[in-house]
């Protein structure tokens, strides 16, 4: 999956940090352009350089889930190891709760039944049903975008579930078939949480290899494209970025890998 790793969608998180005014432009663009030449996560960049906290940058991702966290009055906060070289790449978000025991199997597939069948946002189902707390959820976030986060002390974190508005914008994953003379785009999936787009999107690309993918942002009668993949495009960088590895002796093999 290493070629879809290459091509995740770091830009759009990077604005939602800018927009939450907890990264600048400058910094975004300078995180982006490490992230491009090492392969870390953007999330791991962001609290190595000091941009911002591992708890910070937890809480912001929490509440793309509809989760909003915040310490109650004069709780520390948390402190935050974050790794220095590129461990892991991107493992979604529902396997990742799995993996580190937060969920079983059968507790994540029913969450993720129920938001088919009545919307809403995985860490808000979840959450909300009390199947995973406000703690488990920025700790898991925390680690799928490359920082380590202690575990929470629940008394001292607030925890908020906030439903879905009609006034937030919705991401839909489209599925890109190149027929001869035109495109065709073929919705697969659609979340008013980016990340769970994400999530989505780079799962299709693991077990479908599809041709192409975007994903387009509609926030009422507007709609644009945030991000788009290409499996050719992929297949380029991922030769580049193998070349510099073997010229200033990376290893590529740990690139996009899932634990």
């Amino acid at each position: 999956m290493e070629s879809a790793a290459l091509q995740f969608p770091w830009r759009q998180l990077g604005e939602i940090l800018v927009a939450e005014e907890l990264l600048t432009e400058d910094e975004l663009e300078q995180a982006l352009a490490e992230q491009a030449t090492t392969g870390r996560l953007l999330g791991q960049i962001i609290v190595n350089n000091g941009y911002l906290s591992a708890f910070s940058l937890a809480r912001v991702l929490s509440d793309q889930h509809g989760v909003q966290l915040s310490p109650r009055e004069e709780a520390p906060v948390p402190l935050t190891a974050v790794p220095s070289e590129p461990q892991q790449g991107w493992q979604p978000l529902g396997n990742l709760l799995v993996d580190l025991e937060f969920l079983t199997e059968s507790q994540l597939d029913r969450a993720l039944a129920a938001q088919r069948e009545e919307g809403g946002r995985l860490g808000e189902i979840l959450v909300s049903r009390g199947l995973l707390s406000g703690g488990e959820l920025a700790q898991a976030l925390a680690e799928q975008h490359g920082v380590e986060l202690g575990a929470q002390d629940e008394a001292e974190l607030q925890t908020v579930v906030r439903s879905i508005t009609p006034e937030e914008p919705v991401y839909r994953v489209f599925e890109v078939i190149f027929e001869p003379g035109y495109q065709r785009r073929t919705e697969l999936f659609g979340s008013a949480n980016f990340l769970e787009a994400a999530d989505y999107a780079f799962e299709f690309v693991d077990e479908h290899d599809p041709a192409a993918l975007e994903i387009h942002r509609t926030h009422g009668a507007a709609q644009e494209t945030v991000w788009n993949y290409s499996a050719t495009r992929a297949a380029a960088v991922n030769a580049n970025r193998k070349d510099l590895a073997q010229t200033f002796g990376f290893d590529p093999t740990i690139w996009g890998k899932k634990r």
